[in-house]
């Protein structure tokens, strides 16, 4: 019997987009189908964008079947997938041993990626023990439905915690947000190492910027994952629930050694509008945020 193949099309975020792969993939083996992953057809937040059309998930990642994608277009013998993956949990699926099986399972980078990244990890080992930062964008501070991002005050107070558990040698943070490395470069000078990611001290999200880099979104595409890659090279991880974080876990496959996850809720607690939540980020900022508890809890997920 002749397998019906689907073909995946999303539009997200580069670490969005992974979990929805992976999603995707298991839904297929439930369904006895063949998953192929198409963003040539559909323009994806992180994408080349010249002519002719690329697909741009194996410019970044190699194709999740044996399938070729050209040859499935062309017969147009294919449906698309349609909704939102069901199998695995939309938070925390780092802990989850499914997803990372499979995950490990299908995602390989492509070639570009790995020539990419090399030389960045090259150069993380020879800065000893390191200490992984993930610090989300300031868009995520005002993105409704979305957890909000841990304050400067709590990031610093969770460093502080972590570099007395480890004995760190470095701390390497991985951020699109230029003002939040100030503050973190200001209080922890030359123990910081970074890549040269493209910042922005803006609260627009950085691949909706206008660029003259050539090629802007594809390029951050691969900054992305080289610094997520970084971060599961480190020996320790701060940081607050992003797909990136997440992602950084499953890549290494392994407990950190010292691993605190700070854990916030929804930024729009009391309503949606910017005004609103500027205002509730405000009060949040000097009250409860800075006390451990609902605003402010930390998840332990260090090796034992």
């Amino acid at each position: 019997m002749t397998q019906q193949t689907y073909l995946f099309r999303g539009t997200g975020a580069m670490f969005s987009l992974l979990w929805h792969v992976v999603g995707f993939v298991q839904w297929c083996k439930e369904n006895n189908a063949v998953a192929l992953v198409d963003l040539k057809t559909v323009k994806a937040m992180n994408s080349w964008s010249g002519s002719p059309a690329r697909n741009t998930w194996t410019e970044y990642f190699q194709q999740v079947s044996p399938g070729d994608l050209e040859d499935i277009l062309a017969n147009g013998n294919y449906e698309v997938f349609e909704g939102r993956p069901q199998a695995f949990p939309v938070g925390e699926y780092s802990t989850d041993s499914a997803y990372r099986e499979l995950f490990h399972d299908i995602i390989r980078l492509s070639e570009q990626s790995q020539n990419f990244m090399d030389p960045w990890l090259d150069s993380l080992a020879q800065e000893g023990s390191v200490l992984g930062i993930h610090m989300r964008g300031s868009d995520m501070k005002v993105a409704k439905s979305h957890l909000a991002p841990p304050t400067n005050f709590q990031i610093f107070t969770i460093i502080d915690r972590a570099l007395e558990q480890g004995d760190f040698t470095s701390i390497f943070v991985a951020t699109e947000d230029e003002r939040s490395l100030d503050k973190i470069r200001a209080r922890y000078g030359k123990k910081l190492v970074t890549s040269d990611s493209f910042r922005t001290r803006t609260q627009s999200k950085l691949t909706r910027l206008e660029s003259p880099v050539l090629q802007w979104s594809y390029v951050l595409g691969f900054q992305v994952i080289r610094d997520t890659w970084m971060l599961s090279r480190c020996d320790g991880l701060v940081s607050g629930h992003s797909n990136v974080s997440e992602h950084a876990q499953i890549i290494r496959n392994t407990p950190y050694p010292v691993n605190l996850q700070i854990r916030r809720p929804r930024v729009d607690i009391a309503g949606s509008s910017k005004t609103m939540i500027s205002a509730t980020n405000f009060l949040r900022e000097y009250s409860v945020s800075r006390f451990e508890g609902p605003d402010f809890k930390v998840i332990d997920r260090s090796a034992r």
